[in-house]
């Protein structure tokens, strides 16, 4: 499937594989918790069926989308992360490259997925370039990735680049209100940044409780009334980056004087004096380069908390 944020860049590439003009290697870029890896498995669907519709999504009925819904078509292959590594590695490339010059089975064409391709090590990249710079007849490589630059040069530039954009704050959430919502769609669409699918992943955790209740200590903290000891020992075993995150994501939203959609949040902004917020963001910035550190974790917090506690 593809959302409706996507219906533009699909419409191009339909528009190239009408008139002949689609690479045989795209680059697809896009944030994640955006629905890109969607978009990706709905195109390679539509490149591999016999019978896609006039707007260029596969039909759904004939043999290829069969075996493909099946994941069993002989003419596609995904290649991602195995379990438990890091990196793409060069074993998965070369099988790739194998895969492009085989005879193609049930399709017309044979699709190969990398995803995420900035996974890739260096010597996997190496590998790839072959199969950019020859690729067989009736081939296609979808590469995608929240990262381009950090894809190699020489693989950039033999890809035709397709953007997938992050959605319009209007269309996020009103796909978002569509679902049954156990939390208010504006803050769980705030806290992924505007992702819709990361908002619609969060509402079923307890992130978005557990930051309203982190900002609600420190909206203590500054107006006096929190107790550093006893906020401290209930945040000691939390992931302290990501509190972290929180801190210096209020802080933007204030510096930015952006309107925050959380009611706890935006009261935290105001109670921050102006003059104290970039102070305050630099030594969480500090504090953030000792987060992995076997330091004790109450005091830690308690370093953090101390920054809330100054009188404004």
């Amino acid at each position: 499937m593809i959302y409706p944020w996507q219906a533009s860049a699909w419409e191009s590439i339909r528009r190239m594989r009408h008139s002949h003009r689609l690479h045989h290697a795209l680059l697809f870029t896009g944030e994640n918790g955006c629905g890109n890896e969607d978009f990706i498995h709905a195109m390679a669907a539509a490149l591999l069926c016999s019978e896609p519709d006039a707007a260029g999504h596969a039909c759904g009925h004939c043999r290829n989308c069969q075996v493909f819904a099946g994941q069993a078509h002989p003419d596609y292959l995904f290649v991602g992360l195995q379990e438990e590594r890091q990196s793409i590695l060069i074993e998965q490339i070369r099988e790739l490259n194998h895969f492009l010059g085989l005879s193609r089975s049930y399709s017309s064409r044979r699709v190969a997925v990398i995803s995420p391709a900035d996974r890739m090590n260096i010597n996997a990249a190496n590998s790839l370039l072959k199969s950019l710079e020859e690729p067989a007849d009736g081939t296609h490589i979808l590469l995608l990735t929240a990262h381009p630059a950090s894809l190699l040069p020489t693989i950039r530039s033999r890809c035709q680049l397709v953007r997938l954009p992050l959605p319009e704050h209007t269309a996020a959430l009103a796909w978002l209100q569509t679902h049954a919502l156990q939390h208010p769609a504006p803050a769980l669409l705030e806290t992924a940044h505007g992702r819709p699918l990361a908002a619609l992943e969060l509402d079923s955790t307890d992130m978005l409780t557990n930051r309203n209740q982190w900002f609600q200590h420190l909206l203590q903290m500054v107006q006096g009334d929190g107790n550093i000891t006893g906020v401290s020992a209930h945040w000691e075993k939390f992931d302290k980056s990501l509190l972290l995150d929180w801190q210096l994501e209020c802080l933007l939203g204030a510096i930015k004087r952006e309107a925050s959609a959380d009611p706890v949040l935006s009261r935290l902004q105001h109670g921050i004096a102006a003059k104290n917020l970039w102070n305050m963001h630099e030594k969480l910035l500090e504090l953030k380069q000792l987060a992995t550190h076997p330091l004790n974790p109450r005091l830690y917090v308690e370093s953090m908390l101390m920054l809330w506690q100054v009188r404004h």
